[in-house]
């Protein structure tokens, strides 16, 4: 598993929160955009930073972005 060290910021609106957040987020080997089987809306794996350096237990902390996202190099959400 290879991190990519650029590191960017992913902004989407996530179910979960019923907002829209902003992740720090970096890519991987494992990471992947796609189209859903089913309903057929876009959707990005990314390695989520904080929850990663968070978690600390040497395994990489994916999400999912789907339907739209925003990438960015600074973060726009305080």
């Amino acid at each position: 598993m290879t991190i990519n060290k650029a590191i960017f910021y992913i902004k989407y609106y996530a179910d979960k929160h019923k907002s829209i957040i902003e992740r720090k987020a970096t890519l991987d080997d494992e990471c992947y955009e796609g189209k859903h089987k089913i309903h057929g809306h876009p959707y990005k794996i990314y390695v989520d930073v904080d929850a990663t350096e968070e978690k600390n237990n040497g395994k990489n902390q994916y999400r999912c972005a789907s339907h739209s996202w925003e990438i960015n190099q600074t973060r726009t959400i305080s």
